[in-house]
């Protein structure tokens, strides 16, 4: 049965007109009778639960629905299907990691601690909340990732900001070799960033700034949001989407991250 579609509104306006406002925040002017647009109203809204208003049945009230369809109005309601158990390894202990335990749902299995191949193979999904940007770690999770199929997603501080994913889903989203691919060739120097990760991986380095309970909560709340994205759609929320998390500024910075290009073997082209 349609049912208004999430971020959708039907309503009608102060001088007696009616509207409909959709999520990008255009709005419509609709006209025709009181009690046939009230009758649509209730409809799309569920209020006259599993019946439906005579009226809507009429040449003109279907004609009404049926706009309404095409404008993305109305969606069929359906029961969504019972997904699998969802099978999630956590590498990390510090708040992030923390957080992102208590936000996922009771019904997943959740396991923790440092990631290896085995890992990899056996679990749904892996998230890895590291301090600084372990790059030589991370490249090996990826080419395990890679091999196995497994989704993963990611966490690091960067100087004082938190940076999140692109989560990356082998085949339909970018890798982290795409990432780092990416920041290098964007680097103006990008022999001095190369050096600067492999410092980063030296044991002696300064405390993370790990962020307080409010700002852990919204980093794992970004992440989780994508991994149970993922698992009902099996597309991140966020695809190809490097998140930079700034809570002294309260700013969220988005960067699109691009694959990149696959080079063909000498000879391969004819």
């Amino acid at each position: 049965m349609d049912r208004i579609a999430p971020g959708h509104h039907l309503y009608e306006g102060p001088d007696g007109s009616w509207r409909h406002s959709s999520p990008d925040g255009r709005f419509t002017r609709i006209r025709g009778p009181q009690e046939l647009l009230t009758a649509a109203q209730r409809f799309a809204y569920g209020t006259d639960g599993e019946q439906t208003d005579p009226a809507l049945d009429s040449e003109h009230g279907r004609a009404l629905l049926d706009a309404l369809a095409e404008r993305g109005a109305l969606t069929t309601a359906q029961q969504p299907p019972v997904p699998r158990v969802l099978s999630v390894h956590i590498e990390g202990d510090n708040p992030i990691t923390h957080a992102v335990v208590a936000l996922l749902p009771p019904t997943a299995r959740v396991t923790t601690g440092p990631v290896d191949e085995n890992i990899v193979r056996t679990a749904d999904v892996v998230v890895c909340c590291a301090g600084w940007l372990p790059d030589a770690h991370w490249q090996r999770v990826d080419a395990w990732c890679a091999l196995h199929s497994t989704a993963w997603h990611r966490c690091h501080a960067e100087g004082l900001r938190f940076v999140l994913g692109p989560m990356s889903v082998p085949g339909r989203t970018v890798s982290y070799t795409d990432t780092r691919g990416r920041l290098l060739a964007a680097a103006d120097l990008p022999d001095e960033l190369a050096a600067y990760w492999a410092h980063l991986a030296e044991d002696d380095q300064p405390p993370v700034p790990w962020p307080g309970a409010a700002t852990a909560a919204v980093l794992a709340g970004l992440l989780v949001e994508d991994v149970l994205r993922w698992h009902e759609s099996g597309a991140p929320a966020g695809r190809d989407v490097q998140l930079v998390v700034d809570a002294s500024t309260a700013t969220v910075d988005r960067h699109r991250v691009l694959p990149l290009p696959v080079t063909m073997p000498a000879g391969a082209a004819r």
